[in-house]
């Protein structure tokens, strides 16, 4: 099977890029329902990546399948380091997904690689990314890529503490 090639997102790949982020919100909140997402959210993320595309200081990929159909993608930015660690310059994936029936051939590896590159360009020390914990399988391709848990974010429900 011949490789799905990759490359930088233009505006008219929101559509699918927003057909695609829908599918990964989705797939995170069956998992947890916690991560369900708010009513507005899809118009804000319309925006949100036709300006990710326009930004320098950003990357967007497309994986794109018989240079038409956009099975995949990843983005990035790198931002400065919080002055309280040691890396002054932090890559971020903010979001990476390849549709379920495009999974297993390495396309979402492929862009994961050239997003990592392009972030170190960019002047990144270090990359970073969220995963949500209840989402064994990309946790899983997460670590196959190297990438281990940093720290871990704890919520409560919205439930009245009894004092002890």
């Amino acid at each position: 099977m011949e490789a799905i090639p990759i490359r930088t997102a233009r505006r008219g790949d929101v559509p699918s890029l927003l057909m695609l982020w829908g599918a990964m919100v989705e797939e995170n909140a069956r998992v947890d329902g916690r991560l369900a997402i708010h009513p507005d959210a899809r118009e804000h993320m319309s925006r949100a990546l036709a300006a990710w595309i326009d930004d320098p200081t950003r990357v967007v990929l497309v994986a794109e399948e018989g240079r038409r159909l956009i099975v995949g993608f990843a983005a990035g930015h790198v931002t400065d380091g919080d002055s309280l660690h040691a890396a002054r310059r932090l890559g971020q994936i903010t979001d990476c997904f390849v549709a379920p029936a495009r999974r297993r051939g390495g396309c979402g590896r492929r862009l994961v690689s050239r997003l990592h590159d392009l972030l170190l360009e960019k002047g990144a020390e270090c990359v970073r990314l969220q995963v949500a914990a209840r989402n064994e399988g990309s946790q899983d391709f997460w670590r196959t890529l190297g990438y281990e848990v940093l720290e871990d974010v704890l919520e409560r429900p919205p439930v009245p503490m009894r004092p002890r």
